[in-house]
């Protein structure tokens, strides 16, 4: 039996419109996947405890790819990998970020996630439902933790003027990716979710020509492309669809758990 791994972007993609799946449809595929030596990877730039959260049921066999990469957690919450963003690399972003206006910075770390005292409520409050570890601190530099990444809130219609204004700042030092409305994160070159999952499939002994991903954003473009099948979903961007191999339903159709059955059945 050939061994597989599917790797799931959640927002956008496995979660539907009201931040949640189809978990009785999950729970009978699961099995099969499990019967046919297929792991399943969720791949997300969310913070490992919140997607821990999703799967009650399931959380002790599944391997979790959280922060675009960055964290690596085996089933057992042993730490595969994690990254490491430079102290200095991380002062001149803060900084650079604090210079634009209507951006909000979240900083993931491995402990816990953090925003200021100062920024909007309306923001603090979104954050906390994407980051269930989550700190109010007065200052940046209070931060005692490894940083992971840096994410961030600004208005929609800004979202590519941003990136290019990071991309030229940090030129060299951290990559800008959008997961689209309005949310930018900044990465550590080369951490990327295509480099975690290429870490997990090579610890399972599988090729990536029988690794298959799902995505729907910009931080998915290197797992769609590096994966023997890459999806997109219906509803992501024209640009992420160019990049897949296929396209899954939307989002809000099962799009995923749809495709995984249909792949089920045919392996």
């Amino acid at each position: 039996m050939t061994k597989r791994l599917i790797a799931v972007d959640m927002d956008g993609t496995f979660l539907n419109s009201h931040q949640d799946f189809d978990r009785k449809y999950f729970l009978k595929l699961y099995p099969e996947m499990q019967a046919k030596d297929v792991t399943f990877v969720v791949a997300s730039g969310n913070q490992d405890s919140q997607l821990r959260a999703f799967f009650p049921h399931t959380a002790d066999s599944i391997w979790f790819v959280s922060d675009n990469g960055a964290l690596v957690k085996q089933p057992d919450e042993t730490v595969m990998y994690s990254a490491k963003m430079d102290p200095e690399v991380y002062h001149h972003a803060i900084t650079y970020l604090n210079s634009l206006d209507e951006v909000y910075p979240v900083v993931s770390a491995v402990k816990s996630a953090y925003v200021l005292n100062s920024a909007p409520k309306s923001f603090s409050e979104m954050t906390a439902r994407y980051y269930y570890k989550l700190q109010s601190v007065s200052d940046w530099d209070a931060i005692d933790d490894t940083v992971l990444k840096i994410g961030m809130s600004c208005p929609d219609n800004q979202t590519e003027k941003i990136l290019t204004l990071l991309a030229n700042e940090l030129a060299g030092e951290l990559l800008p990716v959008s997961s689209g409305h309005g949310d930018i994160d900044l990465i550590i070159p080369h951490t990327h979710k295509a480099n975690a999952i290429k870490r997990v499939a090579n610890y399972l002994n599988i090729p990536m020509i029988d690794v298959v991903t799902f995505g729907d954003g910009g931080n998915d473009a290197e797992m769609l492309k590096e994966a023997g099948q890459g999806f997109a979903m219906a509803n992501a961007p024209q640009a992420i669809k160019k990049i897949a191999d296929n396209v899954a339903p939307d989002h809000d159709q099962n799009g995923v758990l749809i495709t995984i059955d249909q792949l089920l059945k045919q392996w």
